[in-house]
């Protein structure tokens, strides 16, 4: 029999604590396809706290679309839900709690926000790392009670921000030698504000006072696009039936494969070669005959237009002489529209999908080896400098030094254009990429 309420919740608050509070069936952080296998099940509610990152792919937008059309109530917090609630909230996803609504007004944008790594269900899936978002606000809360000064509270904020969210812990950047460092690690076991926490509960008590208020079927203002893609997809939940029971899928131990990626990416050729080889193993899973789809002349149009910002080409001759290196004319344009609209196609059709490639496909490619020694070495250098010697560079200099120092070109007018074309999902992720890449050039003199 299903449950009236399914919670996916793991290293945010355990299952004990939370049945204290909602009688519910709770089950590991979701992965690609568990929202999906749960609404066929049909609950009234789905609660989303917690999901996957990294290399297994992550909570689709469209299965907690089709949740919502089968009139199920979803609510998301704290973790993967306040992600998903702040981009889905206009389509009747209902979001609870502070880190929700900081997405949802633009205050946090970067994912590893609420990232943090965790044990198996064996060990209950117990955080490992802490959490940005707790991090921020124990140290809000530690600035207010005059734990620390605001000089000394933003120093740590920005150490912890700059560690990779795996290994983020705000008492092993603590100076011993610093009396505000000591003083803060001797407030911490009382001091310590666990937002993400507190915002699982908030949603399981929301939860509770619908259903007692009686909670009618949810009912929504839009139409689910039934794509062939989105069909395929059902047919497989429905094929894999009940959700998971257990143990999570993801891929422990192997936290070094985002810096690998990371430097490939910082190579924009190289990476789009990767990409490519990711979505070609996609279709070929999926339906390779589905990329002869028509593309309509608007989106030819609107692919060229993001071809040209991404690359700079915004005057007519600036696009003639990128047209004339690779021995293209303006008669060639409609046919490289074209090209161009049914990739972006190809790519947003299987973009979960190429998310479950890329790692493997980074793995087979024969540059792997070098990518992974490199990315070991930065992190080692960057480790044991102390954030004191940490040579500065504002990021104007750092944008310049990587356009026009190492790829030979200007800087792009349109620089998020240029960032999410290369795999960047936020210009900022290309800001925090490039700072350690300058620091370690610095250091190690790495050409």
């Amino acid at each position: 029999m299903t449950a009236p309420v399914v919670v996916f919740l793991g290293p945010t608050l355990s299952h004990d604590d939370a049945r204290d509070v909602l009688d519910a069936e709770y089950l590991p952080p979701a992965a690609h396809g568990d929202v999906l296998r749960a609404a066929l099940r049909r609950p009234r509610t789905i609660g989303l706290v917690d999901g996957v990152f990294e290399r297994v792919p992550a909570v689709w937008h469209k299965e907690i679309l089709f949740a919502l059309s089968e009139g199920i109530h979803v609510y998301g917090a704290a973790s993967m839900g306040a992600l998903r609630a702040a981009e889905l909230d206009a389509f009747g996803m209902r979001g609870v709690g502070g880190i929700y609504h900081a997405y949802a007004e633009g205050v946090l944008e970067d994912d590893d926000e609420v990232a943090v790594a965790h044990a198996g269900v064996e060990d209950g899936f117990r955080a490992l790392s802490d959490s940005m978002v707790d991090v921020r606000a124990t140290l809000d809360t530690a600035l207010a009670e005059r734990v620390v000064t605001g000089t000394t509270a933003a120093s740590i904020l920005g150490r912890v921000k700059a560690t990779f969210y795996a290994d983020r812990l705000l008492s092993a950047i603590l100076d011993p030698d610093d009396a505000e460092h000591e003083r803060l690690r001797r407030w911490l076991p009382t001091g310590w504000v666990p937002a993400k926490r507190e915002d699982a509960l908030t949603l399981l008590r929301t939860v509770a006072g619908d259903l007692a208020s009686g909670l009618e079927p949810r009912r929504l203002g839009w139409t689910l696009q039934r794509t062939r893609y989105w069909e395929d997809a059902r047919r497989a939940g429905e094929r894999l039936g009940e959700p998971r029971e257990g143990a999570v899928t993801a891929i422990a131990g192997d936290q070094e494969l985002e810096a690998v990626l990371d430097e490939a990416r910082l190579d924009p050729d190289g990476f789009g070669r990767l990409r490519d080889g990711a979505l070609l193993a996609a279709l070929a899973r999926e339906d390779a005959a589905a990329v002869g789809v028509d593309v309509s002349p608007w989106a030819h149009e609107t692919a060229l237009e993001r071809e040209r910002r991404s690359r700079g080409l915004l005057e007519p001759e600036d696009l003639d002489g990128w047209l004339d290196e690779r021995g293209l004319r303006r008669p060639d344009l409609p046919a490289l529209a074209r090209r161009l609209a049914v990739l972006r196609w190809a790519h947003e059709a299987h973009r979960d999908s190429v998310a479950g490639e890329l790692a493997f496909t980074a793995r087979s490619d024969g540059a792997y080896a070098a990518l992974a020694e490199r990315a070991a070495r930065k992190r080692e250098t960057l480790a044991s400098l102390p954030s004191a010697d940490a040579p500065a560079v504002d990021d104007g200099e750092l944008l310049d030094w990587y356009f026009r120092k190492w790829l030979g070109r200007d800087v792009p007018v349109a620089l998020d254009a240029w960032a999410e074309a290369h795999g960047w999902q936020r210009v900022g992720d290309l800001l925090r990429a490039l700072r350690s890449e300058w620091r370690f050039r610095q250091i190690d003199g790495d050409g």
